[in-house]
């Protein structure tokens, strides 16, 4: 796209290239607005109400920042609500001091801990983002809305909102599963690290034939599992898993893979043992990234079905059907007949470990380390215990249980065809109240008016009816997925069931009847933090004392003590893996110890300088941080002559390690492997220690006590009024049906009935206890004498009346670019600039276009029908965020595209569309970092004080 005009002013500038002069100078404001929040005295930028030692005038360096906080942070309804002194010692004696104490660790980020991104950085982004598409649509230039209207840059569709009035959208797409599941349809399998894995059956083991003396049972046996004969012992396990194993082999000369397929049997002590040799072998990785082994369930014996049951029988009686296993497992064992102590196998025998287990298998391959070592390939790949063929045992039950799979996710389809019922119908209302909440933002009030005014249910209008619905629906579909359809569902019951028994209702019923909530929780408080008396040892005098000695925990108060054991016990384990690491996996450790030792400096290194010239030093040079660390001169040992052969080996190791995914090249990079274990090791320790710091200084103490202060006690003052004990007994009563109705399906009602008897069974749950929560939220909101709900829905308010401000009073947000002219400003470099960032910018909208496009239909992508079913929800559920168009909020598609780019998120485990996206994206990014942008930056300081002026002269409260 040509964007140039002919030289002139800054006038001369097209509308195109006026909007992204904009969008850049804000991004590059706000980055480096954000930057400066990493200082201790960051507080002391917002000036009032924090404490400022600084002479020149607060906000002035950070005014995008400063007009936000104070306009939003700072009014924040729980806040405001609260007496001028006490927000005042809020801000100042409880924020202010926690920043300073936490912004002085150096914690580490993001580009340390190489592929892991930290929560500090997904935050950062998010937030980046989130003030991105704020600002970019409140700030607009004389020609923005010329841009915002020209018909090259708006959307090519009419809105989903026009496709669901039409019809067609609201159908769900019927499921398609029977022709998936089949053992040698390879085209269908979802590749990880070049393997699939999927537990297809469970067997009883395979016995050895009986000796001569065998064929009667000593009643001197006590031992059953051992044969008295001197025969083979029987195997100590009742079942195995079948395991098919998948291998896909790529060819350099044909596109089309080859496929190599086996099946192996294990035991349950056979992925224990797994589990505890890949532990030893990757201390690091297995205690930071692997979960534990999945444990045995209770009731994963099978089912037996007293008769023939029919599909009209199961809806009424398909509890009273159900027989419990053990007795007749009990009464086998003891069988005359019997010629082994092992059970006979029951349908669906051990379906909740078996899908656990496989779910485990599946995450660990996402690790190549792991896919391509030795014990992982010895556990899938043993040639002794591996076979080419399913028994007709093992292929019926493969039968079975790919049936009931099928079922659980007919089940979801019954959800989705409902959820765009209720959709549709909502969809219907909730385009009338868009339309009125883009042009009136007071839309919101009116509407939480009605929960105020309605005592049921069946008086509320429409909309808040069909969305109550559709909440219901998708709260349901959601606890059905988690609790009943994926691997891990019955380990998340299990959790589950366990809290709701041993959490203490009756006990929490007597207190919020009988007493104030705000008293007992302010008693439990200052329980917690209470200061703990400290004693010495009467023989304290017969220690030696060391500069190095200090208290083990030095916590003043119980909670910080707690969580201070919590962090030790990491710590120890941390420790025991660093020692493992030294003196197991790093041979001749006397080679590498300089190297070791040059870890723990650039860890232990307190000057902040150090560390940021080392990650400057390893982007210039496009080096992996780590071999940065080991050979740069800022790090102390230096490296004599016989260590630069080892740093050698130790780079050719990473080529190896880099090659990883593609190529079995595990034991050649072993060695960086370690080391970069090591090092994440030691980060993460150090981040503990620093957590173990925060808690035992009074900053985070005193913030958690004033922050329980300002948004619970508010809270409970109003519940209190609302008689919160029959609310929360309302809640039991719920817990105890939800989880007595997810424990009869989990336990055996899922595999025999219909999808629309579970969904039916699912919802009316929810159906029975509707009208109990909307009795409370009713009764929260008319005893809300101070109006803090009210309030907030104001607030947000807020955020609506600021983005629809340029319609309604353009001067007040507008920049005037020709006002704020730089100095010898060389206009036709600054269109050339201008230009090239705006064609890479396009180029990556095209190639974001294009990727998610591609995503969307990928086979390789959409593979798995719950693959299908989960992009099917996004599709389901997009009328309800699809009705507003971007440029009626001052915004373009394309404008949230290149926001949206700053929260991308990829796995460790791309498919191809996604390492070409991936190749693509960072080409791009590297050739805009690259671009000179001199003259644009030039606009950075008058913008600056521009800014300052414009955003004064905005009140949100006056608007």
């Amino acid at each position: 796209m040509n964007v140039d005009s002919e030289n002139g002013g800054l006038g001369s500038l097209s509308p195109t290239q006026e909007h992204f002069l904009k969008k850049y100078i804000l991004e590059r404001r706000l980055i480096n607005e954000l930057e400066s929040l990493n200082k201790p005295d960051c507080c002391e930028l917002f000036g009032p109400p924090f404490k400022c030692t600084q002479t020149k005038e607060s906000g002035h360096s950070i005014p995008l920042l400063n007009f936000f906080f104070h306009e939003f942070v700072e009014k924040f309804p729980f806040i405001t609500n609260n007496s001028a002194s006490v927000q005042l010692s809020f801000w100042q004696n409880t924020v202010q001091p926690f920043v300073q104490s936490f912004n002085s660790k150096h914690i580490s980020d993001s580009e340390e801990r190489s592929e892991v991104a930290t929560k500090r950085k997904q935050v950062g982004s998010k937030l980046l983002s989130s003030l991105l598409v704020f600002y970019n649509s409140t700030i607009v230039t004389k020609k923005d809305l010329e841009y915002l209207n020209s018909e090259h840059l708006q959307g090519t569709s009419s809105g989903p909102l026009d496709r669901l009035s039409k019809g067609p959208s609201v159908k769900v797409r019927s499921p398609d599963i029977d022709a998936h599941g089949d053992l040698d349809d390879y085209k269908a399998m979802k590749f990880t690290n070049n393997v699939f894995v999927n537990i297809v059956a469970v067997r009883t083991p395979k016995l050895p034939p009986p000796g001569p003396a065998s064929s009667e049972k000593s009643a001197w046996n006590f031992l059953p599992s051992i044969s008295l004969s001197g025969g083979e012992a029987t195997p100590r396990h009742h079942y195995e898993f079948v395991i098919q194993v998948v291998e896909e082999v790529k060819n350099d000369k044909d596109a089309n893979p080859s496929y190599r397929s086996h099946f192996i049997a294990r035991s349950y002590h056979d992925f224990q043992l797994l589990q505890s040799r890949l532990r030893k072998k990757y201390p690091g990785l297995m205690a930071a990234e692997i979960p534990k082994l999945p444990s045995k369930f209770k009731h994963d014996d099978g089912l037996v079905l007293e008769q023939e049951i029919t599909r009209a029988a199961k809806r009424s009686e398909t509890k009273s059907r159900l027989i419990d296993t053990s007795s007749q497992e009990l009464a086998s064992h003891h069988s005359n007949n019997s010629q082994s102590s092992l059970p006979k196998k029951k349908p669906f025998a051990r379906e909740k470990l078996r899908l656990a287990l496989r779910g485990y298998l599946r995450f660990i391959l996402s690790h190549p380390e792991i896919v391509h070592s030795e014990v992982f390939r010895d556990f899938l790949y043993n040639k002794e215990l591996s076979y080419e063929s399913l028994s007709e045992e093992e292929l019926e039950d493969y039968n079975n249980r790919v049936n009931h799979e099928k079922s659980i996710l007919k089940t979801q389809y019954e959800y989705q065809r409902r959820t765009a019922t209720a959709i549709y119908e909502l969809a219907k209302s909730f385009e009338e109240f868009k339309a009125k909440l883009i042009q009136n933002p007071n839309t919101l009030s009116q509407l939480f008016h009605e929960v105020g005014t309605c005592e049921s249910l069946a008086d509320l209008s429409p909309l808040l009816r069909s969305f109550i619905e559709w909440s219901k629906l998708q709260v349901a579909s959601t606890i059905y997925q988690v609790f009943l359809s994926v691997d891990n569902s019955s380990e998340w019951l299990s959790k589950c069931k366990k809290f709701h028994m041993f959490f203490p209702y009756s006990i929490m019923y007597g207190i919020l009847k009988y007493t104030n909530p705000m008293k007992i929780v302010s008693r439990v408080m200052d329980l917690l933090l209470a200061e703990l008396p400290t004693f010495s040892s009467p023989f304290s005098f017969l220690k030696k004392a060391t500069s190095n000695d200090t208290p083990k925990h030095n916590s003043k108060n119980l909670l910080s003590l707690i969580f201070v054991m919590l962090l030790d016990e990491d710590l120890n384990d941390f420790k025991k893996e660093l020692k493992e690491i030294k003196e197991e996996k790093l041979p001749k450790s006397s080679i590498y110890d300089i190297f070791i030792e040059r870890i723990d400096g650039y860890v232990g290194e307190t000057d902040e300088r150090v560390v940021e010239e080392i990650k400057n030093r390893s982007r210039v040079q496009k080096q992996d941080l780590l071999l940065t660390i080991l050979e740069d001169e800022l790090i102390q040992p230096r490296l004599g002559k016989a260590d630069l052969k080892t740093l050698s080996n130790i780079k050719q190791s990473h080529e190896f390690y880099d090659q990883l995914k593609d190529k079995k090249t595990l034991k050649e990079a072993e060695l960086y492997f370690n080391l970069k274990q090591y090092w994440l090791i030691q980060l993460r320790k150090k981040d503990k220690e620093l957590m173990k710091q925060l808690w035992q200084e009074p900053e985070l103490i005193k913030l958690l006590r004033d922050f329980l202060t300002i948004f619970y006690q508010p809270l409970m003052k109003i519940f209190a009024k609302c008689k919160i004990h029959l609310v929360f007994k309302d809640f039991q009563i719920f817990m105890d049906d939800l989880m007595n109705e997810l424990t009869l399906l989990n336990d055996g009602d899922v595999f025999i009935l219909t999808p629309m008897e579970i969904f039916e069974r699912s919802k009316a749950i929810f159906d029975k206890h509707e009208e109990a929560l909307w009795q409370f939220i009713h009764n929260v909101y008319a005893n809300d004498e101070d109006g803090i709900f009210l309030k907030f829905v104001a607030w947000i308010e807020k955020f609506l009346l600021c983005l629809r401000l340029k319609f309604s009073n353009t001067s007040m947000v507008s920049i005037d670019f020709e006002k704020i002219v730089p100095n010898d400003i060389d206009i036709s470099e600054l269109k050339k600039q201008l230009n090239n960032r705006i064609y890479y910018t396009l180029k990556k909208r095209a190639v974001v276009t294009t990727y998610l496009s591609r995503k969307k239909d990928d086979p390789e992508v959409m593979k798995s029908e719950q693959d299908r079913i989960n992009k099917q929800w996004d599709t389901i559920n997009t009328p309800l965020t699809d009705g507003i168009k971007m440029s009626e909020m001052g915004l373009n598609e394309g404008d949230m595209l290149d926001f949206d780019d700053l929260n991308f998120d990829f796995s460790k485990n791309e498919d191809g569309i996604d390492k070409d996206f991936q190749n693509e994206l960072a080409i791009i990014n590297e050739k805009l970092s690259d671009l000179d942008t001199s003259e644009l930056d030039r606009f950075d300081a008058p913008v600056q004080s521009y800014l300052i002026s414009l955003l004064s002269g905005i009140s949100v409260a006056d608007i």
